[in-house]
């Protein structure tokens, strides 16, 4: 490896939902591809699993607190999918940086804390922000769909940004995307 900080690369649920399995197949390529040169550690997005939090909480009203715990969970179901384009990615359940590539468990790793507020305003964008900042990263890469700016990511990112120093790039697997420093 030639870069001893490690980086975080979430893989957005946007991508299976519009692209399917390729869509993450290509974005798990470029992150093993990352892991050779440096420490990498993956934070599943939400993509339709968050969705359909989503929509039952549309729907029944669920506390802020329940709707959190499941969508944690969502990004454990996503993670579950990006397994097998991952081989030899060590399944990490608290924040700490991988040897070499690993993937975090979202609810044993976030669930409870009180620095994270329980809202809708906060997704797996900022999650993985957060994730960088505790681990040390001073990058956070947001794989999407398409490329873009701040109309493209929750809106605590800003915040979530600031508090860590971390730099964040949104763009999609391959491609080209905007860089958000808030220092």
């Amino acid at each position: 490896m030639s870069e001893t900080r490690p980086l975080v690369v979430k893989v957005g649920g946007g991508l299976l939902r519009d692209e399917g399995l390729d869509g993450l197949r290509r974005a798990c390529a470029e992150v093993t591809s990352l892991a050779a040169r440096r420490p990498v550690l993956v934070v599943p997005g939400g993509g339709p699993f968050a969705d359909a939090v989503r929509a039952v909480d549309d729907q029944v009203g669920l506390a802020d607190s329940t709707a959190h715990r499941l969508a944690l969970h969502a990004m454990d179901q996503l993670g579950v999918l990006l397994v097998p384009f991952l081989p030899g990615a060590e399944l990490l359940d608290r924040l700490i940086a991988p040897a070499s590539l690993g993937l975090l468990l979202a609810s044993p790793a976030f669930e409870g804390r009180p620095d994270v507020p329980e809202s809708w305003d906060v997704t797996s964008d900022s999650l993985a922000v957060l994730a960088a900042g505790a681990i040390g990263a001073d990058e956070a890469i947001l794989l999407k769909p398409v490329a873009g700016g701040l109309e493209l990511v929750d809106p605590y990112l800003v915040d979530a940004a600031r508090r860590t120093g971390v730099t964040v790039v949104v763009r999609p697997p391959g491609g080209v995307g905007t860089r958000i420093t808030l220092r």
